[in-house]
Parts: structure tokens; sequence; C-alpha cells
């Protein structure tokens, strides 16, 4: 079950490239007006936050990794969190620079959205609008707010 902080939605996102955290960031922060992202900058930082989460804690509404990390890459992070058996139906998206056939059935094999990253900031919308599309239908419709 997905959880609110006081009256915010919690996004996971990992990604090494400070750039891409700060985009991610301040799109939900632009087009949404009840998110928090928490950032991470690793996979092992984020599987460590997610597995001390517990069944009562606040779920997160949805999980983004980016494939390409160190130490322990996305697709990784994806196995450990579907390990988890709260989280097993959290939306997770594969946010990444790869446009490898291979990468996109490994996340369809595992039901998870995959989203090329966006060349520019002005494609932050839409790539927003498209995150939250992962999302379950009632966490759209209050985080959507813009179709």
């Amino acid at each position: 079950m997905t959880d609110l902080i006081g009256e915010e939605y919690v996004v996971v996102y990992a990604d090494d490239d400070p750039d891409d955290l700060e985009l991610i960031v301040d799109a939900f922060h632009n087009y949404t007006s009840n998110v928090r992202v928490l950032p991470f900058f690793d996979g092992v930082s984020a599987i460590s936050y997610l597995q001390n989460l517990s069944a009562s804690d606040n779920t997160p509404c949805l999980i983004i990794l980016d494939i390409n990390m160190p130490k322990l890459d996305g697709k990784e992070c994806l196995t450990k969190i579907r390990r988890i058996s709260w989280l097993k139906n959290v939306p997770i998206v594969l946010f990444t620079t790869s446009v490898s056939d291979r990468d996109k059935e490994f996340a369809k094999s595992f039901n998870v959205g995959f989203i090329t990253k966006p060349l520019s900031a002005l494609q932050m919308k839409r790539i927003t609008q498209e995150l939250i599309g992962h999302c379950v239908d009632d966490v759209k419709r209050i985080i959507g707010g813009f179709n």
C-alpha cells in the first residue's frame, strides 16, 4: 500500500549522476505539488533504505532506477527490490541512457517501465508525466495534476 508522509507521496530515485538526480528532483517539484523525491547516489544506499523499511512504514509510490551505476546497478537493484515482499507491487521504472533492446526486454520481463533519459530539461514535463503514469491509478489521480 502506498502511504502519504504528511501530504506528500514519496518517490525513491537512485542514480550516480548528480545532474540527473537534480533534474528529476526539480521536475517533480516543478510539475507536482505533493511528491517528495528521495535521491540516492547509488544502488547500494537505495537498497539499504528500502530494505530497512518495514511493511508498516510509508511505502514509496514509485521507484526510479538508473541502469548504469557503480557498485550495484539498476538491474541488480530491481532484482533485490522484487524480493522484498511489501515492495513487490510498487511501480518501478528503469530510467536510463540505454536504448538497448536487451535492457528493454529485461524491464519487460519484470513488468517495469523503461524510459530513456531526456537530452534536455525541456523534455522534463513529458518525462515527469510518463514517470507518474507508471504509478497506480489512485496515485496518478492525486499527484498527476496535469493530463
